[in-house]
């Protein structure tokens, strides 16, 4: 599950994006959601969140989550977010408790560019979350060309 999260400058729009994929790098599906302006921290701790409720929905029992935000990475995996005063923080914590493997990194943000492209998409739709599942046209050029380099 790569993801990331986005703040218009030119309004209160902010929005975030994830993608899951396949041991292969095929895709599976993708989320975008908008939702209101608040700290980029906390709009990708909620990036993780939504990703987090997704993959339990769909089944997925074993999740790399990659992240190009190193506080909140750090913070999860430090242990400091069970006893966060952000309750995104604490969610993923107890997320991360159930019954399947997980693991979380960091990754550069040139390596995240498919989940930035993605969270931005959301500026000018409605509230509520867009699952996809099979690739949009536009996205899907983009998508390959990711996974090519």
């Amino acid at each position: 599950m790569n993801l990331d999260g986005a703040m218009s400058m030119n309004d209160d729009n902010a929005s975030i994006g994830g993608l899951f994929r396949d041991v292969n790098s095929h895709w599976l599906c993708k989320y975008s959601l908008k939702v209101s302006k608040e700290m980029i921290f906390r709009i990708e701790a909620r990036a993780i969140l939504e990703g987090l409720r997704i993959a339990s929905e769909k089944g997925y029992k074993q999740l790399e989550i990659e992240c190009d935000n190193t506080l909140l990475v750090e913070s999860i995996l430090t242990g400091s977010a069970a006893s966060s005063n952000l309750v995104e923080l604490r969610l993923i914590n107890a997320c991360l408790k159930r019954n399947w493997k997980t693991k979380i990194c960091h990754i550069p943000r040139s390596q995240n560019m498919a989940d930035d492209r993605m969270a931005k998409c959301t500026y000018d739709n409605q509230f509520g979350l867009k699952l996809f599942e099979i690739p949009q046209f536009q996205f899907k050029r983009f998508y390959n060309q990711m996974v090519i380099s």
